[in-house]
């Protein structure tokens, strides 16, 4: 049985990879966007991300930050976090 933090997590992640290949506006199904894309690559910000998934942005930024490196690529401006790319 899951429990309901891990179901939280799996719907975060799965919101999280849905929005930022939504922003690439043409990297379909693929973890990352194709070729040529370079500089166009654009980010998902934590308070896009809390907002999707109806989460306060504390624990959004939290889990970001558990996740950099392993699942996504995440970016810093102070205490702001958006997701640059997909692991």
């Amino acid at each position: 049985m899951t429990s309901d933090m891990e179901a939280t997590t799996d719907d975060l992640q799965n919101t999280i990879r849905a929005l930022w290949q939504q922003a690439q506006g043409g990297a379909g199904e693929e973890l990352a966007p194709p070729d040529g894309f370079g500089q166009s690559v654009t980010s998902v910000k934590d308070t896009e991300i809390a907002e999707a998934s109806g989460l306060d942005l504390e624990p959004v930024r939290e889990y970001l930050e558990n996740a950099d490196g392993t699942l996504f690529v995440v970016g810093r401006d102070g205490e702001s976090r958006s997701v640059q790319g997909l692991l």
